[in-house]
């Protein structure tokens, strides 16, 4: 049930990824710039609620985090439909950068709340299995959203994607009240600038390696338009399929061989996948690209989210999730804005180039991380270190 209100809750999320761009820059009429800031702006504010996100799963619980959260996934989606309305274009940008805004606050408790949820209903010592399910309900979300918000942007235009992600939060929100509650954990808690000074090192590798997926998500719409492509949607759809299957097919690479070497080997994939990408001549080499970025992306998370959770007292699980995340938050508010400059004067191709350098940037600072912390033997889930 918990990855039934994952998936519904994060269609709102996937939905939205091949719709926005083209809305915003044939309908509204703005450029890449303007569209990496309606894609980023999310993550932005994502990122700013963290701390508030991990203090309301650690005071209040995961559940009541996720019902909040799901009632602000809605409320973006009324935006959405109000901005569909307006016949002005720039304050129809506004209202649909004001509902952004408010997704990132739903994705916000709805991530942290969500990953905190299913480690309390299974156990401190299953917190990999956990991250990484929520992950592929995530991601399937995003294989499933992406065509059908492109499918429903053409066939029956912006208004009906905006009622449709009204409606899929009601029915997370309806299946959320039927689950059974994870309890706080009790304790002392440390203060949230602490935990992220003990959760930064994986969560910046985090940062870097993320790169590939934001300019994926932000730009392979109009990565294709520049080159007369059609399918980016089927390149989100692959990319999500290859990342999806990886979890399934590894779901034990995490506890077997720890998490640092998964996520150096999980990188390489990534990297070579943005390399294709930005070299690529034809939409086959292009889904190539975009179907080793996701298979290389996928273990990434769980592998370094983990060893961030280790770093922590068990009544701070909520905050380091919240910690460790920012940085992907990060990663997807400030390489939106940034890539768009870049494609702006270097041409579309040339932001994969960026993610390639920056996994391997990642690898590399992973490589260099002490051994006693990625990688390290799992931690009984009563020792006051965390997990």
């Amino acid at each position: 049930m918990l990855a039934a209100i994952m998936f519904f809750g994060f269609m709102t999320i996937g939905m939205p990824l091949p719709v926005l761009p083209v809305y915003v820059h044939e309908t509204l009429g703005f450029g890449s710039f303007v569209v990496g800031v309606t894609i980023g702006i999310q993550s932005v504010v994502t990122l700013l609620l963290r701390s508030y996100a991990g203090r309301t799963v650690d005071t209040r619980g995961p559940r009541n985090a996720v019902l909040t959260g799901l009632c602000g996934c809605a409320a973006a989606g009324v935006l959405y439909l109000v901005a569909s309305m307006v016949p002005n274009p720039s304050l129809a940008l506004g209202v649909l950068l004001a509902g952004r805004v408010v997704l990132g606050f739903g994705e916000s408790l709805l991530l942290t709340g969500g990953m905190s949820w299913g480690i309390g209903l299974l156990g401190a010592t299953h917190a990999s299995k956990a991250i990484s399910w929520q992950g592929v309900s995530m991601y399937t979300a995003l294989a499933v959203g992406a065509p059908f918000g492109a499918y429903l942007l053409q066939a029956a235009g912006f208004t009906v994607v905006s009622l449709v992600n009204i409606g899929l939060p009601a029915v997370a929100f309806a299946i959320a009240l039927r689950l059974p509650a994870a309890a706080p954990v009790g304790g002392t808690r440390l203060s949230f600038f602490k935990v992220v000074g003990l959760v930064w090192r994986p969560g910046l590798a985090m940062t870097l390696g993320s790169i590939g997926y934001a300019v994926i998500a932000a730009f392979i719409t109009l990565f294709y338009a520049s080159h007369g492509w059609s399918g980016a949607a089927f390149a989100l759809t692959l990319y999500s399929g290859t990342f999806i299957a990886m979890r399934i097919l590894l779901s034990h690479a995490v506890d077997r061989f720890g998490g640092r070497r998964v996520a150096m080997c999980s990188l390489v994939f990534s990297a070579i996948g943005q390399f294709l990408l930005w070299g690529a001549v034809n939409p086959h080499m292009a889904l190539a690209g975009a179907a080793l970025t996701g298979m290389g992306f996928s273990l990434v998370f769980p592998a370094l989210g983990v060893e961030a959770l280790r770093s922590v007292p068990p009544q701070n699980r909520g905050a380091a999730l919240a910690a460790y995340s920012a940085f992907f938050d990060l990663a997807l508010g400030l390489i939106g804005p940034m890539a768009g400059l870049v494609a702006n004067f270097f041409g579309y191709a040339s932001i994969f180039l960026c993610g390639a350098v920056g996994g391997i940037v990642a690898i590399v600072m992973i490589a260099r991380l002490p051994h006693a912390g990625l990688g390290a033997a799992p931690v009984d889930s009563s020792a006051s270190s965390g997990h």
